[in-house]
């Protein structure tokens, strides 16, 4: 850690930090929807503000997790989010971008099946995002928590999958319900017969994993045309919703 990190007092995911906003998820052909079609379905997404807001979502992201134990920020994401879930007057499911690590934690896992009993209640859904950069130093723990979690009904996904090292050694462990394809392989799906390569393999893997496959970078109708052709079940993107700010 540098000398001015240590100086500064670390950042939080509270609300004297940041903000969230949602993000629409849409089955892209309702008949074939196995997750979705109950719900209106979201991403969660951080937003820093007041001193913090010139720095990107990412970075924002990337500080907090490097300044403390992943587990704090997790937790703390996981209660605001959650929070404004049991809220809802209509079925809506929550998707919330997760550390791996953070599913090795008891805490957490315990924190999350609270949620989502809770959730249920009300007719809601949780699925945790685990970002695609995170790495767990207990694999043994973190698959036996996700298929804990699975049981109780959260959805497990794989964020960003394609953009940086994909975790195959999570879909070969059986916990993953949804692989979410990267901006930076759907741009060009409609033009670019490698983008459209990578997203059929990919659709395929999800085909054998029995996972669904949602697009992430959706902004044109072009853009759905060729991801329903290659026959992608979810898409995310502006074409469908702008990220909406929450107040919570």
């Amino acid at each position: 850690m540098d000398v001015q990190l240590a100086r500064t007092p670390p950042l939080q995911a509270t609300a004297d930090f940041c903000t969230f906003a949602v993000h629409e998820i849409r089955a892209l052909d309702p008949s074939r929807d196995r997750f979705g079609s109950a719900y209106r379905w979201y991403e969660a997404l951080i937003r820093p503000h007041g001193r913090h807001c010139a720095r990107s979502p990412g970075d924002f992201i990337d500080r907090l997790y490097l300044e403390r134990p992943v587990v704090s920020t997790d937790l703390e994401v996981l209660g605001r989010v959650g929070d404004w879930l049991l809220e809802q007057e209509k079925p809506t499911r929550i998707s919330i971008n997760t550390h791996p690590e953070s599913l090795t934690n008891s805490l957490f896992v315990e924190t999350a099946l609270d949620f989502q009993n809770k959730a249920a209640l009300g007719g809601h859904s949780i699925c945790l995002e685990l970002i695609e950069y995170g790495r767990s130093r207990d694999k043994n723990s973190l698959v036996k928590n996700a298929q804990r979690l699975r049981r109780a009904g959260l959805l497990i996904a794989l964020d960003d999958f394609g953009s940086r090292v994909n975790c195959f050694d999570l879909c070969a462990a059986g916990i993953v319900d949804l692989l979410k394809i990267d901006t930076s392989v759907t741009s060009a799906v409609h033009v670019d017969r490698n983008q459209r390569a990578i997203v059929e393999s990919i659709k395929t893997l999800g085909r054998g994993l029995g996972a669904g496959v949602i697009a992430e970078g959706v902004e044109t109708s072009d853009h759905v045309d060729a991801l329903r052709r290659l026959g992608v079940e979810y898409a995310q993107g502006f074409h469908f919703h702008k990220p909406q700010l929450l107040e919570i």
